[in-house]
């Protein structure tokens, strides 16, 4: 009899079968991590391109209306380049006006947020974008020109509840909020870039979707909600 062929038809051994179980379980401790890694990557890099898509399709709005109007918009006039009073009054939305400390605007709901949104292709949890301010300069705050009234300078996306932010700011995309935070290019005030290239550029915010229940840029609980991400 075959002594060779008997043993190979047992197969492993418990000791065996245990050193494999072992080499599984370290693989699988350097591998799912890696494959988490990678996956939050992707995700995070939807979300950037997401992002972009939503802010491209904003300053398309925002140039479509520059030629509209002309930039004919006076200077230190609070009031938005894009004017939703009207059609937010007709439709009972609230806030019905811009915010009188900066001129923020409520565009969702309106035919400006579903252009935009429509352009965009996508229906985010929460997206809002800011313009150079019309509102009167004061202090180291640095006068809005007609274009900057119609150019996008920041930009805040969340894809849905469970997806982490991304902001833009300076030219740029971070996962960091610029906000709040003392070495970043938005702090303290709100309303006005600190440091960075657009050191001094007073801001006015768009609201395009909004689906946080925090309230609009008419309320505290919105710029608390926004101030808390990090």
């Amino acid at each position: 009899m075959n002594t060779k062929a008997i043993k190979r038809d047992k197969g492993f051994t418990l000791v065996e079968l245990i050193v494999v179980l072992v080499i599984l379980a370290i693989l699988a401790a350097i591998i799912v991590p890696a494959l988490l890694g990678y996956i939050d990557k992707a995700r995070e890099k939807q979300d950037i391109i997401e992002a972009k898509a939503c802010i491209t399709a904003a300053q398309a709005v925002l140039s479509e209306e520059y030629g509209k109007t002309k930039g004919k918009i006076e200077l230190d006039d609070k009031n938005p380049v894009i004017n939703v009073i009207k059609e937010r009054q007709a439709a009972n939305l609230n806030p019905k006006e811009p915010t009188k400390d900066n001129g923020d605007v409520d565009l969702t709901g309106t035919s400006y947020a579903k252009r935009i949104l429509q352009l965009a292709d996508l229906d985010p949890y929460c997206f809002m974008f800011a313009v150079g301010s019309n509102h009167k300069s004061n202090g180291n705050v640095s006068y809005a020109t007609e274009h900057d009234k119609y150019t996008v300078y920041y930009g805040f996306y969340m894809a849905t509840a469970d997806s982490e932010p991304v902001y833009y700011y300076n030219g740029e995309w971070t996962k960091a909020n610029p906000r709040y935070k003392d070495s970043s290019a938005i702090f303290t005030n709100r309303n006005v870039v600190q440091v960075g290239p657009l050191k001094g550029k007073r801001l006015q915010y768009y609201l395009v979707a909004n689906k946080t229940g925090k309230g609009s840029v008419d309320s505290s609980n919105f710029w608390n909600w926004l101030k808390a991400m990090h």
